[in-house]
C-alpha cells in the first residue's frame, strides 16, 4: 500500500482522515467484509485507491464535497452549505482543520 500520510479513507457515509496504518486498521475493524471491499482510499498526490493500493475510479468534485461536508456537518462544523465542489488538496485542507 501507499505509505504516505494523511490519506482519507471512506466507507459507504463513513469517512476519516486518517494518520498511519494503524488509524486504517481502526476504521476497517469494524467494517463488514463487504464494506472493506468498497472502502478507498484518497492519496494526497489526488489518486484514489483501494485497501490493496489498486487504483479506482475517482470521486467526482461534487461527490468528494458531499462526503466532506456530510462528515464535518456530523462533527459540528457549520456554514458548510456554499461548498459544492472540492478538490483533494481543498478535502485534507478542510479535514485538517
Amino acid at each position: 500500500m501507499h505509505s504516505s500520510f494523511p490519506k482519507i479513507i471512506f466507507s459507504d457515509h463513513e469517512l476519516a482522515l486518517v494518520e498511519d496504518e494503524a488509524d486504517i486498521e481502526s476504521f476497517v475493524y469494524g467494517l463488514s467484509e463487504e464494506q472493506q471491499q468498497e472502502a478507498i482510499l484518497l492519496l494526497t498526490t489526488g489518486l484514489y485507491v483501494n485497501l490493496q493500493g489498486e487504483s479506482v475510479k475517482a470521486l467526482t468534485d461534487v461527490e468528494l464535497a458531499n462526503k466532506v461536508t456530510e462528515h464535518l456537518t456530523q462533527e459540528g462544523v457549520c456554514c458548510l452549505s456554499k461548498v459544492t465542489k472540492l478538490t483533494p488538496t481543498q478535502a485534507f485542507a478542510m479535514l485538517a482543520d
